[in-house]
């Protein structure tokens, strides 16, 4: 990872788990979410805007909060549009309690399979597997997916380098376990684009 993606990346991260008290951030749970982010896509700067934030349970447990961006200016009037946007986005998920790699990937993959069933994308989420298993996750971890239009998905634990994964139609199936037609439910869809 270069120095440039290492700086981005360590910006990101305190934007995601910093906690402020104004009007330009929203809090959902421990975690306290920027309403803008200054982010760059290739060498150009731009900012992402958050369109909604929501907790997300397990029998009644809180697991992550969840944050949506997407870039300033884009015209995303549904959940559908927003899930096929073909422009920067970035899903930040900070967990509220440590939950184990193997239990995070089986979710990857049930939640996946929801909208595309297996051996849909096998590759990929092995690799996001692998991913999950050399960097556990622990209560306060911070992961952001990102999707770059031509640049496919990204997934980064704070503090580790990130893993690329060079597929378009991923990060598309990703977003859709939010805000895809059969997704994790209506209120993580509701919240995540409660302001489009």
């Amino acid at each position: 990872m270069s120095l440039g993606k290492t700086s981005l990346a360590a910006v990101l991260i305190g934007l995601c788990v910093s906690a402020t008290a104004d009007d330009s951030a929203v809090t959902v749970g421990s975690t306290s979410y920027s309403t803008s982010i200054a982010v760059r896509s290739g060498d150009k700067p731009m900012r992402l805007k958050l369109t909604g934030a929501v907790m997300r349970t397990k029998w009644t447990f809180n697991v992550y909060s969840i944050a949506s961006y997407v870039q300033e200016g884009t015209a995303v009037p549904t959940p559908e549009s927003l899930a096929r946007a073909a422009v920067p986005k970035k899903l930040c998920l900070t967990f509220e309690r440590a939950v184990a790699s193997a239990d995070l990937a089986k979710s990857f993959r049930e939640s996946v399979a929801m909208n595309h069933p297996a051996p849909a994308f096998a590759a990929e989420l092995d690799a996001l597997a692998d991913y999950f298993d050399a960097h556990p996750v622990s209560k306060g971890s911070s992961i952001w997916l990102s999707s770059e239009p031509k640049g496919g998905f990204q997934c980064q634990l704070h503090g580790a380098p990130a893993v690329t994964i060079p597929n378009d139609a991923f990060a598309r199936a990703v977003w859709e376990v939010y805000l895809g037609p059969k997704n994790l439910g209506s209120a993580i869809k509701t919240g995540l684009t409660s302001r489009l």
